[in-house]
């Protein structure tokens, strides 16, 4: 089999995975430690199905698709041709 990059196959900028997000972003502050920037926030609010779009045209067919957490290639895709 050939290697791809895992860029859009349509253009090839790079692809982005978008989750809608209608919420906050929570730090807990350590009371011994004020530096939030280092451990990650808490969601606190509802969110969507993540998708796989093209950084350049989110309506760019990309040649990929989104299962289970990792980016794996449409077959179904006609940018494969």
């Amino acid at each position: 089999m050939a290697e791809f990059l895992y860029n859009c196959q349509s253009c090839g900028a790079y692809l982005l995975v978008k989750v809608p997000f209608k919420g906050r972003l929570v730090w807990t502050i350590d009371e011994t430690e004020p530096e939030f920037g280092s451990t990650f926030p808490d969601l606190a609010g509802d969110y969507g199905k993540a998708r796989l779009v093209c950084s350049a045209d989110p309506l760019h067919e990309t040649g990929f698709h989104l299962i289970d957490g990792s980016v794996e290639r449409n077959l179904k895709s006609k940018v494969w041709g």
